[in-house]
């Protein structure tokens, strides 16, 4: 067995920190509270994403494209706020992406605009309207599956909502899916797992982090189960292997994109984790795969 890394510490207090602020939210059923946690590791994140891009020498627009997620945000938090609008939003034939195509479309014409004024059109015209828009979706957009999830289902008879349970799920799903990656990999890492893109992770480690994700999967199940009615002990082991592998992907994805830009951090907010782009990769990909999910398994709960 290996020794725990130096950054077993910091990492745990950071995480306890973290989970601290989520309860509370729970506990005070704020809404804004739900806003804030949601915005500011988006923005944070963004604005990151655009340094790696400054380090890397690629062209882009930051002012731009913070400009376009804080509209993209704000737009989605004023209509999914409203009780009358929030569940025909998103599960009436996805009018919320209507609202957010209607952002992006005019985010592209913008970028389009702004590339104007350059006197000699060359490759980094491309560069920054290509990267600016991939940042914008790649992660306030994915990030903002986590306001859909909290709306997804019907409000209690007292107006509170009732999605936060599935925000939970996925959540925890997903980052405790990170820690068992980090605790059985610093212990019984052996085989590298992609070392040309994270050459810290190990076969033992991703294969503990599915094992703690499932566990965590049904511990929320059991302690929660009578606000996930459409779940069963066997859906939660699938969508909890499911999730897993994908908030994997989500974790490589970003190593890959700070490899690519020859940057090994993305910043250094929360000690032991990293940045703001390290604590969210992960869920990056699995908010928009357990959104989707559920939007199948919701109309079949409905016809059963």
């Amino acid at each position: 067995m290996n020794p725990l890394p130096p950054s077993f510490l910091p990492r745990t207090i950071s995480t306890i920190g973290l989970w601290l602020a989520i309860i509370a939210s729970f506990v005070l059923r704020s809404e804004v509270t739900f806003a804030i946690l949601i915005a500011i590791p988006a923005l944070v994140s963004l604005w990151e994403y655009f340094g790696l891009l400054k380090a890397g020498g690629v062209a882009h627009h930051r002012n731009l494209g913070i400009a376009a997620a804080m509209i993209l945000m704000g737009l989605d938090f004023w209509l999914l706020r409203s009780p009358s609008m929030a569940l025909p939003l998103v599960q009436g034939g996805g009018s919320i992406f209507a609202v957010d195509a209607a952002v992006i479309a005019f985010f592209v014409m913008a970028l389009f605009v702004r590339e104007f004024a350059r006197n000699t059109p060359t490759r980094e015209t491309a560069e920054a309207i290509g990267f600016t828009l991939f940042g914008v979706l790649y992660i306030p957009w994915l990030f903002l599956f986590m306001a859909k999830l909290l709306y997804l289902t019907p409000r209690t008879a007292e107006g509170f909502t009732t999605g936060q349970y599935l925000v939970l799920f996925v959540v925890a799903v997903t980052k405790f899916t990170d820690v068992g990656a980090f605790l059985c990999g610093s212990l019984f890492g052996r085989t590298p797992f992609f070392p040309n893109i994270s050459p810290k992770k190990t076969s033992e480690g991703i294969a503990g982090s599915l094992v703690v994700g499932l566990l965590v999967g049904v511990g929320i199940f059991h302690f929660f189960g009578r606000h996930l009615p459409l779940f069963s002990f066997f859906l939660v082991c699938a969508l909890s292997l499911l999730i897993g592998i994908f908030g994997i992907a989500g974790d490589l994805a970003e190593s890959l994109l700070k490899r690519s830009l020859h940057t090994k951090d993305s910043g250094h907010v929360l000690p032991g984790i990293g940045g703001g782009m390290d604590l969210i990769d992960s869920l990056l990909f699995t908010l928009p795969l357990f959104y989707f999910l559920l939007q199948i398994l919701l109309p079949l709960s409905k016809s059963g």
